[in-house]
Formats: structure tokens, sequence, C-alpha cells
């Protein structure tokens, strides 16, 4: 008698389920490696996406580039008044702030002793002058005395010699008086030019040399100044100076005759000017130029000292901008991309800035290019398949592009 093993319900159960965990799994890889072949067709099928921007244009433009400078208001003329004659200043006619004419008189040196002079000399003028004539006309009579035979060659010649004698000493006493009468005169001195009196040196009673500055101390008069060397001093300002550095770089730029325009900060003012005089010395220490620009000032409101600053327009130079949001890279290192067959093409240039908005081409492009400009240009690579889109298509409102029929 056979015996037959047969297996318990659990032992199929288990079988069941393992035979149904391999054909999930195996069912599982099927879908897996059918999807992945899905994907891969879709993307193969799918166009690369196009980055929308706009076009910068390369245009020619006249470039006007001011020069800017600093300096100070100055007076069109100034000059220290000293005495013209030794002597005590015994009047001073006028304070610091006058405002005083050409030939008005400023101050005064005591004269007596020099009018005592004159009137000295007027009497020596006096004595030549009889003298002159008693030589005169000694000599007369000695010459028709010489035509009758009465008086000799030689007494002829020494009328001759008295009366010739007599008019050089004439000659002298005219030259004295006339040199102490004009120091007469010189004892007030006068304005040499309409102008403004900004400095008082001395006080009444000082004395004070013309002979090498002896006797010149300063007593710290009206105006609180000392050591000015004179009495009084007065600026010509109905025309001032303004008297600008620029550096040196900037001389080709400038000439006699650039117009411009001065800037006074402090009385919110500007005035319209031209380089009157450009200095041929270049400062070795600050590298500057000194240049002078002169600005009318019948009212003087415009004071010497004042801080100014000036700004020069040179002739325009003809230069390639383009917009500043075009150009890409580091400092050293610039680009534009340029479309080409649809695609960005990387283009290196030089540029310099013109403004916040405006860049000037030196080198890599040439007037009328395109470069690529608009927000999405940061997304662009070489390479890059890009889209040009109007400027003014995209300033409008997408409700501005719905038709009404």
């Amino acid at each position: 008698m056979k015996l037959f093993l047969v297996p318990g319900r659990s032992e199929t159960s288990r079988r069941r389920r393992m035979f149904m965990g391999v054909a999930l799994c195996v069912a599982a890889f099927g879908l897996l490696a059918a999807c992945g072949d899905g994907d891969e067709s879709a993307d193969a099928k799918k166009p690369v996406d196009q980055v929308s921007v706009f076009e910068s244009t390369v245009t020619p433009r006249e470039l006007v580039e001011p020069v800017i400078g600093t300096g100070t208001i100055a007076a069109a003329k100034t000059t220290v008044l000293g005495p013209r004659v030794t002597g005590i200043i015994d009047k001073i006619y006028v304070l610091v702030g006058a405002r005083v004419k050409e030939g008005d008189p400023l101050f005064h040196t005591r004269d007596v002793d020099i009018k005592n002079h004159v009137a000295e000399l007027e009497n020596q003028v006096k004595l030549a002058q009889a003298e002159v004539r008693k030589a005169s006309r000694a000599y007369t009579r000695a010459a028709d005395l010489h035509k009758s035979g009465f008086v000799s060659s030689g007494g002829l010649d020494t009328a001759q010699a008295a009366r010739d004698t007599a008019n050089a000493r004439l000659g002298i006493a005219t030259a004295q008086l006339a040199t102490a009468k004009q120091m007469l005169e010189d004892c007030t001195v006068r304005a040499p030019f309409d102008g403004v009196i900004t400095r008082r040196d001395v006080d009444e009673g000082k004395f004070m040399s013309t002979m090498g500055g002896m006797g010149m101390g300063m007593s710290g008069g009206e105006g609180g100044a000392s050591g000015g060397g004179g009495v009084l001093q007065i600026m010509k300002i109905d025309i001032v100076a303004a008297i600008v550095q620029i550096p040196e770089v900037d001389l080709p730029k400038i000439h006699v005759g650039t117009k411009g325009k001065v800037i006074i900060g402090s009385m919110n003012e500007s005035y319209d000017s031209e380089v009157y005089i450009l200095n041929d010395l270049i400062d070795v220490n600050t590298r500057a130029i000194e240049v002078r620009m002169p600005i009318l000032n019948p009212d003087y409101a415009i004071k010497p000292g004042l801080f100014a600053r000036a700004e020069f327009y040179p002739a325009p130079r003809k230069v390639l901008s383009l917009d500043r949001n075009a150009v890409l890279g580091t400092e050293s290192q610039r680009y534009v991309f340029k479309a080409e067959d649809g695609v960005a093409k990387r283009v290196p240039v030089m540029t310099r800035q013109i403004d916040t908005t405006t860049v000037e081409v030196v080198s890599g492009l040439k007037a009328g290019d395109v470069a690529l400009s608009g927000p999405n240009l940061p997304l662009i690579a070489e390479g890059t398949p890009v889209k040009i889109e109007s400027m003014a298509a995209a300033a409008t409102p997408a409700d501005d592009k719905t038709q009404t029929r």
C-alpha cells in the first residue's frame, strides 16, 4: 500500500502569493520601460524655446563732454596804494567799502615843506629869467660893437657864453620847479580806476617813506590788516574773473574763446562766460592749468574771494552711441549679443560711459549695427535661439490689442 503526501493548504497559499508577486514585478518593469520610451520620444519631438529680446541700434551722434574746474573769484584789478612822497599821512578821505571813481582823492600827505620848496623854486626861476634877459642884452650890444670894431672877437665870445649860461640856469630852475609842483600834486593820492576800497592799513599821523619801504610799518588801522605795505587797497570789481584750475589732461579740449559757465553756489547763481586767458604755465604740484573767465558785475554783487565752479563746453565730437542695457560683462571684458540666423552671437566691444543710459562704442561695432537688449538679455548665451520683439508692441497693454468689430 502506497502512501501519497498531499500539500497542506498553508503551503499552497504561500506558493500562490510568491507567483503573484513575481508577476506584479514583471508588469511594473514593463510599464516603467514603456513610460521611459514615451518621454524620450516627446522630448525629441518638442521644439527648443526661443528667448524674446529687443534690439538696440548703434547710432552716430555728436557728443559734448563738459570740462569741470574749480577756483576763486578775483577782481579785474587790485592795487595797494602807498604815498608818493615821504611824509606824514595827515588825511584819509575814504573808509573800507567805499566805492570810488577814477580820480577821486583817497588820502593826503602833509605838504607844508613841499609848498615852501615850490615857492623857493619859483623865485629861483624868476632870478634865472632876469639873468637871461641881462645876458641877452649884453650879448646883443657886444655883437653890434663887434661889427664896428669896438669889441674883439674874444669879448663877443665871452658875452655869448654868459648868455648861454644864464639860459642853462633858467632851464635847471624850471625843471626843479616842475618836479616840486609834481611832488605837491602827488601829496594827494587819487583812485587810479573805478573801484571799491577793500583794505585800510594805517590811520592819520603815520610817517611813511617812499625810500625802500623805510617807515612803512603798519599801525593796524581800520580794516584789521597789517603788513599790507601801503595805505589803502583798491579793487576793480565791476568786472570780476573766475580763476579756475582744470586738469592738464583736459588741455587739448580748451582754448581761448571756449564757451562756459561759472556757478557760484553761495549765491545760487550761474553766469555765462568764456575762456579769456589760458595760462601757459602748468602747476607741477597739482598738474592743473589756470583758466580765467570774465563776468560782468555792474552792481558789485559778486565779491572777490568767493568759491566758484566752472563748466566748459568744448566743440562736440562725433561718437557711436548704444543703449547701456545692451552691454554685458565686466569692466575689462565688455560684450554684446547680435542675432545671426535666429541665434545669439557674442561680440566683444570696448565702451565708455556717456551717462546712466548710454555708452560710447569705442570698438567692436559700427554705425547701424544692432545689439540685443531687453529684460531677458541675462538669459542669453552663445547660440541661444532668440525672437526679436518690437518695443512698441511690448509697451502696448494687452487690452489695446483686442480688436472690436
